[in-house]
């Protein structure tokens, strides 16, 4: 795997020039990864974009789910706080590039640019050390910026990009560029969403912005409220009314959207609600990734109500889920939760188009128990049979009526019931409804039964995972956890198996802390990162390294 970094500052179009780079990749039908970290202001901050090329002779990483590594076999960078960040990453020290403004570099690998400019030419040096033709280079730039100007800018670069060739392209089948919220939208539009309401907020933004581009052109419609909490009622509305819908957001979000949560489950209306999760508490770090909502999600929200909730383990992973969480959302008659983190939404790889859309005509749309036409008699909405669902129906149904309150309410929807009854009743039905369900994806298990350690992980965890157990199957095996509520069944391990190793990125074993009751007996040992940083696939083997097998001393 070769990986490429440019670094700058936020307002020099880093992320443009990142952007170009994996357009390029894709149209080559190249695999790759990226990664993005970027300052929380708009000027002045770091901003860095580095790509992961797969190589396609690579057998030790999984080309769908290739990690980010700590080796960068080129960078370049604007100022010393880049060159500070990158040159102890590389595989080479005479392949760290940049402008005037960098001291102690080779002369040869300084060349003057300016401030708004140097994203192109610093895009020209990283293609022309990738082995793409001065052309291809030429056209990318010319259909984003048809000034000329940038276009000298970016052939300067290329030349002394040629001179640091760490790659020769080798063009095949053009491959599609996928986020997480991208496949996100992918899957619940293959779910028959046609209507979305939301608020933007980092790293959530993407999914609200997609849809409003996409959403009309099939008939849609996409609004954008005032805050998050017209966001959700809105949604609740649009529910109510027999559209399938969602709402995403992070973690300062899903605190105002918690009320409206309760709500959605007292009435049994289906919602599909998106935490895009980032650290936290408060505004805590937008820009950065954590995996700290857990148990805002498991438990969140003022008296008891039941929730599912879901977490994909890639981002193609994510259109399947939102797919298979409307259908949840719809038979249950609840509230579904989608836990994503910051990494896997935001960053991007490349698949070919067949393994997308195979995808998004996987999940059959199941409206189960809701009525959506024709006529009932003697409607009681919220009676249900021993052991079975109520049905709902939508507005238009003759004799479907009813009253959806957020109060305590009768069979009938009416408020003021007697509580003694009801509570006993109508609220123990609602709050064990979802206590065993019918999933039938609650978790991956990888590698082989028969290896000592455990990785169990969620999320962008999901990759480190994958990719250390391929590289060393005579130690690890993997669980990733989809489904987190209610808790699935978990499998059974071999007696070979000495310790289960929990990975998360949160300071207190939030996900430790849910499974680990479930596995009693074994030896517990946990791997957390809480600073905002990601793991690279090296630095994740070295916090495993540190730990050992209890036959050999049990180390921290």
């Amino acid at each position: 795997m070769k990986t490429v970094a440019l670094s700058g500052q936020t307002g020099q179009g880093v992320e443009t020039a990142g952007e170009m780079l994996a357009a390029l990749l894709s149209q080559s039908g190249l695999s790759y990864r990226t990664w993005r970290d970027f300052s929380t202001v708009i000027r002045g901050g770091s901003t860095a974009y580095e790509i992961s090329i797969v190589e396609s002779d690579d057998g030790r990483i999984d080309h769908n789910n290739a990690p980010r590594t700590s080796a960068v076999d080129l960078a370049v960078v604007w100022d010393d706080a880049g060159a500070e960040a990158y040159r102890c990453r590389l595989t080479h020290e005479g392949n760290l590039l940049g402008s005037q403004h960098v001291s102690d570099l080779l002369p040869e690998n300084t060349e003057a640019s300016p401030h708004l400019g140097y994203n192109i030419w610093a895009l020209g040096v990283i293609v022309g050390a990738l082995g793409f033709t001065q052309q291809d280079l030429e056209a990318a730039v010319s259909e984003r910026f048809p000034d000329p100007t940038n276009l000298g800018l970016a052939v300067r670069g290329y030349q002394k990009g040629q001179l640091h060739q760490i790659f020769r392209v080798q063009k095949s089948d053009e491959m599609v560029r996928m986020t997480g919220n991208q496949a996100l939208c992918l899957g619940a539009v293959a779910g028959g969403v046609r209507f979305y309401c939301g608020y933007p907020i980092t790293p959530a933004s993407d999914i609200l912005e997609i849809l409003a581009l996409k959403l009309p052109e099939l008939g849609g419609v996409v609004y954008q409220a005032e805050d998050e909490i017209a966001a959700i009622h809105m949604a609740v509305g649009a529910s109510y009314a027999g559209s399938r819908t969602f709402v995403a957001t992070s973690g300062p979000g899903f605190s105002l959207m918690t009320e409206g949560i309760g709500y959605a489950a007292t009435i049994e209306v289906p919602l599909v609600v998106i935490d895009n999760q980032r650290g936290g508490p408060s505004t805590g770090m937008p820009t950065k990734g954590e995996q700290s909502d857990l148990n805002h999600a498991l438990y969140g929200g003022h008296g008891e109500f039941a929730r599912i909730v879901l977490a994909p383990t890639s981002i193609l992973d994510s259109a399947l889920v939102i797919q298979e969480a409307l259908n949840l959302a719809e038979h249950y008659q609840c509230v579904v939760l989608l836990l994503l983190d910051l990494d896997m939404a935001m960053n991007q790889k490349a698949y070919p188009w067949s393994r997308i859309e195979s995808l998004l005509t996987a999940v059959p749309i199941d409206r189960s128990t809701t009525i959506v036409a024709g006529a009932v008699q003697d409607y009681r909405r919220f009676h249900a049979d021993a052991g079975q669902l109520p049905q709902r129906t939508i507005p238009g149904v003759a004799g479907g009526a009813y009253v959806a309150s957020g109060d305590e309410h009768d069979e009938r929807g009416w408020m003021e019931p007697d509580f003694s009854q009801v509570r006993s009743t109508l609220h123990l039905r609602r709050l064990h409804k979802v206590d065993h369900i019918d999933y039938q994806r609650p978790w991956d298990r990888i590698g082989e039964d028969n290896a000592p350690v455990v990785l169990v992980g969620m999320g962008a965890m999901s990759e480190l995972i994958s990719a250390v157990v391929l590289s060393m199957p005579d130690v690890y095996q993997g669980l990733l956890l989809r489904q987190l509520a209610p808790l699935p069944t978990m499998p059974k391990f071999s007696s070979r198996v000495e310790m289960i190793v929990v990975a998360e990125y949160n300071a207190t074993g939030q996900l430790q802390r849910l499974v680990e009751p479930m596995f009693r007996g074994k030896t517990f040992r946990s791997v957390r990162r809480y600073d905002g940083e990601q793991f690279t696939v090296e630095e994740f083997k070295e916090q495993l390294m540190a730990i050992r097998l209890p036959r050999e001393g049990m180390v921290d």
